[in-house]
């Protein structure tokens, strides 16, 4: 019997310990820092940004245009879907600076702006650890607008959701009022 999605198509090699090491590491932080948001918020930060990255993805890696290649190959496999959850805690990460510090007007521009050319520096990481591979004449800093773009989306959905749950909080509930 064949599976429909192998474990992994050359075998579990660098790239995948690499993934792997990154995603407990990030997870680790993310629990041990000090917690900034209440739980919705914090789980729909990281749903949004494991959505976000992995939309992306699809949009400029799959057969449309495949500029490159997760992982082993152009075949999905198990860990091709191990990647999204990487992204999650750098959606945290981001927003959670972004939050301490408080950024507004062109502080967010700047900030937005460094955490993106810091995403193409852990992309390039990635790229040399043979998470992404590259084709069809893509190059690194390609990448560089799709950050901005997907951080941007991150701050106005994080401050979406903060005056969603602001205005709830506030406002009377309908059994007080009965």
């Amino acid at each position: 019997m064949t599976s429909f999605m192998p474990f992994d198509e050359r075998g579990f090699g660098t790239n995948d310990i690499f993934l792997i090491s990154c995603i407990i590491v990030v997870y680790g932080i993310m629990f041990l820092l000090p917690k900034r948001f209440p739980l919705p918020v914090t789980i729909l930060l990281l749903c949004f940004s494991a959505s976000i990255a992995s939309i992306l993805d699809n949009s400029i890696s799959g057969h449309i245009f495949d500029l490159y290649d997760i992982m082993d190959g152009p075949q999905y496999s198990i860990m091709d879907f191990i990647v999204y959850p990487l992204y999650a805690p750098f959606g945290y990460f981001f927003i959670y600076a972004y939050d301490l510090f408080r950024l507004k007007g062109l502080r967010t521009v700047v900030y937005i702006s460094l955490c993106s050319l810091l995403s193409v520096g852990f992309e390039w990481l990635c790229y040399k650890a043979g998470v992404f591979h590259y084709k069809n004449g893509y190059h690194l800093w390609y990448s560089y607008p799709i950050y901005l773009l997907s951080q941007t989306a991150t701050v106005y959905f994080y401050k979406f959701i903060t005056g969603q749950s602001q205005k709830m909080n506030s406002s009377p509930s309908v059994e007080r009022d009965r």
